[in-house]
C-alpha cells in the first residue's frame, strides 16, 4: 500500500481542482512569436540572467508573457558563446539549447499545421503541443536510433508511423513525397530494423556533428545495393518497395507539417482504439459551459483543454497500449466502471500503480485477471512524461502537475514504491 508520506507528497504538490478552466497558455503563445532576442551577451550566466539595465516590468514580461521567446534567446546565447569558446557548456546542455533554437524557427508555420492538425483529430490543441514539445521541443530533429525505433522529426515517428500517415494522404501527394504503392505497413513489409543500414551508412557523414544534427542530406547517395543485404528476403518488387519507402522517410521525415499531421493522426488511433469510453465521455464543455475564449486559436473540441482521456493516449503512445490497463489494477474496477479521473488522477495511477516483483518490475493484472509487466523505470517515466507535457503549455509559474519522482528516473525504485501494493487502498481501511 502506499505510505501516509507519499500520499501527502502527491496531494500538496499537485494540488489543482478545476480542470475545467486551468491556467493555460494560449496555443498561440506556447510557441515563440519570433521575438527580437534581448542582448544577452553580457550576462555572466545566459541561462538564468538578465541585461542589468532590465526593470522588473522588463523582467515580468519576458518571463511571462515573452516565455518561450526568452527560451530561445537564451539557447541562441548559449550557441554564440559555445561556437566562441568551444567547450564552454555540456553536450547535453548544446543539445537542448540547439533543439529549442531550431524549435522556435518558423513557428507561425508549426501553429497552423498544429491547430488544422488538432482540429482533423478533434483533439484538444493544447494536448497536441505538449505532446510535440515533449518529444522534440518543436525541433526538426533528424533520425536517431532510440533503442532500434529510428525516430525523426518533429513528432519523433518511426518508419511503421510514418507509412501509415503516408497511407492517409491522396496517392498524388505520396507520389510527390516519393512513396511507393501498394507497401503495407504493418505485418513485416516494413520494420524499423530496415531503416539501421541506411544510419549506418549516414553517421558516417557527420564529421564531428552529434547524432540528432543528422539531416536529409546525409542520407544522398544511399542505393539499394548498399542497403538489400539487411532486409529480410523477399522477392525484387517488395525489396524496391522497402527501398523506396525508406528513402522517402529519411528524406522527408524532416518536414515538420507533416510530422505534426501524422502525430496527431497516431495519437487519434490509440485514443479510439485503446481509451476506455468512460474517459472519454466525461470531462467535455456542454453548449452552455463552453469557457469564454480570449485566444486568437480558437478551441479544436469540446474536451477539456487537458482532457485525461487524450493524455492517456500519449502515455501509450509512450509505454505501449497495456499501460492502460494499469487504471483498472489500481483502482480495481473494469474500464467501464472506472471513477471521474483528472490529470492528476492520471499521473498518480501510472506511478502507483501495480506491485513491484523481481528484477524490478511492475505486475498488474486487468479486471479480466489478465497479466501485464514492464519496468519500473518506464512507469516512472511515463507518469514524468504526461507531467512535462501539461507543464509545456501552463502558464508560467503555474504549477499545475509534477513528477511525483523528487529525482531522475531510475532502475531502482524508491523504498515507498517497493512497499506499495499497487492499488488505491487509504490506509484508514487497512
Amino acid at each position: 500500500m502506499k505510505t501516509i508520506f507519499a500520499l501527502i507528497l502527491f496531494l500538496s504538490s499537485n494540488v489543482y481542482a478545476d480542470w475545467s478552466h486551468p491556467a493555460l497558455l494560449c496555443p498561440e503563445e506556447s510557441l515563440p512569436h519570433g521575438r527580437d532576442c534581448l542582448d544577452l551577451s553580457l550576462v555572466q550566466n545566459p541561462q538564468i540572467d538578465f541585461p542589468s539595465d532590465f526593470t522588473e516590468a522588463d523582467i515580468r514580461r519576458w518571463n511571462i508573457e515573452w516565455s518561450k521567446d526568452l527560451k530561445v534567446c537564451r539557447a541562441q546565447e548559449v550557441l554564440r558563446r559555445e561556437s566562441a569558446q568551444p567547450g564552454s557548456f555540456s553536450a547535453l546542455q548544446i543539445q537542448i539549447s540547439w533543439m529549442i533554437s531550431n524549435g522556435g524557427e518558423h513557428s507561425a508555420q508549426k501553429l497552423q499545421a498544429i491547430v488544422t492538425a488538432a482540429q482533423a483529430n478533434q483533439m484538444p490543441v493544447h494536448v497536441l503541443i505538449g505532446a510535440l514539445t515533449q518529444e522534440s521541443l518543436l525541433a526538426s530533429l533528424g533520425v536517431s536510433s532510440d533503442g532500434g525505433n529510428y525516430s525523426c522529426g518533429i513528432g519523433q515517428l518511426n518508419i511503421t508511423e510514418w507509412c501509415l500517415g503516408m497511407q492517409s494522404l491522396p496517392a498524388s501527394e505520396r507520389e510527390k513525397y516519393g512513396w511507393p504503392a501498394g507497401l503495407a505497413c504493418e505485418g513485416g513489409s516494413l520494420t524499423s530494423d530496415m531503416v539501421a543500414p541506411f544510419y549506418r551508412l549516414a553517421i558516417k557523414k557527420l564529421n564531428g556533428r552529434p547524432e540528432y544534427r543528422l539531416d536529409a542530406s546525409d542520407f544522398a547517395g544511399i542505393g539499394l545495393a548498399d542497403v538489400i543485404t539487411a532486409f529480410p528476403h523477399a522477392e525484387a518488387a517488395l525489396q524496391n518497395k522497402r527501398f523506396q519507402a525508406i528513402t522517402a522517410f529519411v528524406s522527408h521525415c524532416q518536414n515538420a507539417v507533416l510530422g505534426i499531421a501524422f502525430k496527431a493522426r497516431n495519437l487519434k488511433a490509440l485514443y479510439d482504439r485503446f481509451v476506455p469510453t468512460k474517459l472519454k465521455t466525461t470531462e467535455r464543455y456542454t453548449t452552455t459551459e463552453l469557457p469564454p475564449n480570449n485566444c486568437r486559436v480558437p478551441l479544436t473540441t469540446r474536451h477539456y483543454p487537458l482532457h485525461t482521456g487524450w493524455l492517456l493516449s500519449l502515455a501509450a503512445y509512450n509505454a505501449g497500449p497495456a499501460i492502460i490497463k494499469i487504471l483498472e489494477h489500481y483502482h480495481q474496477v473494469p474500464a467501464a466502471e472506472l471513477p471521474a479521473l483528472t490529470p492528476h488522477d492520471l499521473i498518480e495511477a501510472l506511478y502507483w500503480g501495480g506491485r513491484i516483483g523481481a528484477r524490478n518490475r511492475v505486475f498488474y493484472r486487468d479486471s479480466q485477471g489478465r497479466g501485464y509487466s514492464q519496468t519500473w523505470y518506464k512507469s516512472c517515466v511515463v507518469q514524468r512524461h504526461v507531467a512535462r507535457v501539461i507543464q509545456h503549455v501552463s502558464k508560467p509559474g503555474q504549477a499545475l502537475a509534477h513528477s511525483l519522482e523528487p529525482v531522475a528516473c531510475s532502475t531502482e525504485p524508491p523504498a515507498s514504491r517497493l512497499n506499495s501494493s499497487g492499488v488505491l487502498i487509504s490506509e484508514t481501511a487497512q
